[in-house]
């Protein structure tokens, strides 16, 4: 009987032949043709295969390569946030509920690394600032009027005045101490808002992401891990942030109260 021969395939330019016996790649933990097992992974069940598949990923993974993605690039409406204008800082109701029963708060700043530590403390603590309104057994976020600390705030991060500023919150605990950590530089900015002249409905502008942050996903895993790390005894200083007490008449008329109530 003539062998089936197929003479124009070895004709076709650029045509070689493979070889005659060829060996499949072995994989860890993926189990090799044996005496007993001769088919190898198509001897086993469907379990069986993606157990080996599962212990292969397992064996071979590592952090390598990986980015965390940002989380402003997920909707994250209702998490811990802060939004800086030009002579305000407010907190979200997020933010405040998460850090327990904190009422007063000390802004600590690092200049040098661009980050925001926002530490509970209590309300007759040196440079304590009022950050919520407490009625009954709930908390509710209130802006803090404190022009004098985000023209430096701007100053220092080369803001535009026309923007609002909103940074994503980081609850990190340091020396038994809960905090939140903002970086500064990690920020979305957003122009006023503006009223339809047609509908009259108010237009929410959308944010407006640093241009760097196109080019990647987010930090590699070790920048992730190290962005993390805080040391208040490194770099942060107070914001220096006292407002008068009630009933007390301000010294220097000409400076405004550093809190004011919505």
């Amino acid at each position: 009987m003539a062998e089936n021969i197929q003479p124009w395939s070895q004709s076709r330019q650029g045509y070689r032949p493979g070889p005659q016996n060829p060996q499949r790649m072995s994989y860890p933990g993926f189990p090799k043709p044996t005496a007993t097992n001769p088919q190898g992974m198509n001897g086993l069940t469907r379990e069986e295969r993606q157990e080996a598949k599962r212990l292969a990923e397992e064996a071979n993974f590592n952090f390598s390569g990986y980015q965390v993605v940002r989380r402003e690039f997920i909707s994250h409406r209702f998490d811990p946030a802060m939004t800086i204008r030009g002579n305000s800082i407010t907190f979200n109701n997020s933010c405040i509920s998460k850090l327990e029963d904190a009422t007063y708060i000390q802004f600590l700043i690092n200049p040098e690394e661009r980050k925001l530590a926002i530490r509970p403390c209590e309300e007759g603590a040196r440079d304590a600032v009022r950050w919520c309104v407490v009625r009954g057994d709930k908390r509710k976020s209130r802006e803090i009027t404190c022009r004098p600390f985000t023209t430096k705030l701007y100053e220092l991060m080369g803001w535009e005045q026309i923007y609002r500023y909103k940074l994503q919150g980081m609850k990190i605990t340091y020396q038994g101490e809960n905090l939140y950590l903002f970086d500064l530089c990690a920020k979305e900015a957003f122009l006023p808002q503006t009223r339809d002249p047609e509908t009259g409905k108010i237009k929410r502008p959308k944010p407006i992401l640093p241009k760097e942050w196109l080019e990647t996903f987010g930090m590699t895993v070790d920048e992730h891990l190290a962005s993390t790390q805080v040391d208040l005894s490194e770099g942060f200083v107070s914001s220096g942030i006292t407002p008068p007490e009630n009933n007390t008449t301000i010294s220097n008329p000409d400076k405004e109260p550093m809190e004011v109530v919505e």
